[in-house]
């Protein structure tokens, strides 16, 4: 009975004698840190988000050596001087900001809601024309590289509110009835193919929804710039 018990105690003082060695050397490496699931997630997030930043600022840092040269050639070029260069900047900003009317070549595309007779079972939905169509529409010309786009004559800005209500559309706080009229200005045939291709979003209204939608190219067009209304 005895050698039993000492067996006993032999093995739990082992056990608790490796558990201190454990700790012992675990406490020697001051590197080493403890965290839990929770906290391992908040650093995870934390570095994803400081990756982003460092993202942004590479391409911010990128753009202000590219300003740089600009501003080296001028420099360089006894034909070109730095108040033409900032001149030729605070154009192009104007332009893609929409507070300065553009000229050129582009495409109008005419929308409005279907006039194809409801089939049985069909929702009546998708024989109109939602704001989600128009704005998947002006993103697609958008990536086409088009520099000015307007909707009704309304010129479209960065962060113009597009909403549609019934047969109404309201842009910028201002509402127009259909035919909805997108125009974009920017290389006229690539504009085309964005619209008339067959993956398009602009071709999936029209042949899958009956959507009515018209695509011409049009030279020489004004966008004008955008009017805040008082």
């Amino acid at each position: 009975m005895r050698k039993i018990i000492k067996r006993k105690i032999f093995i739990f003082s082992a056990f608790i004698f490796g558990i201190l060695i454990s700790t012992y050397i675990k406490s020697l490496d001051s590197n080493k840190m403890y965290i839990t699931l929770e906290n391992k997630k908040e650093i995870e997030s934390q570095i994803e988000k400081t990756k982003k930043e460092v993202n942004k600022l590479k391409e911010t840092k990128i753009s202000y050596e590219k300003k740089l040269e600009n501003y080296e050639e001028v420099m360089d070029d006894e034909n070109k001087s730095i108040p033409d260069l900032m001149e030729e900047e605070l154009k192009f900003l104007k332009e893609m900001s929409g507070m300065s009317k553009v000229s050129g070549d582009g495409a109008i595309i005419t929308i409005k809601d279907s006039d194809k007779e409801l089939a049985s079972g069909q929702n009546p939905n998708d024989l109109i024309v939602h704001d989600i169509d128009i704005i998947r529409v002006i993103n697609d010309l958008k990536k086409s590289g088009a520099k000015a786009l307007s909707i009704n004559g309304e010129r479209l800005l960065p962060l113009s509110k597009i909403k549609c209500s019934g047969a109404t559309i309201t842009v910028n706080d201002k509402t127009y009835g259909q035919p909805f009229i997108i125009s974009a200005i920017g290389d006229k045939d690539i504009l085309m193919a964005s619209m008339i291709s067959p993956q398009s979003y602009a071709n999936l209204l029209k042949d899958g929804y009956g959507i009515y939608i018209k695509v011409e190219q049009k030279d020489g067009m004004t966008i004008n710039s955008y009017k805040k209304s008082i």
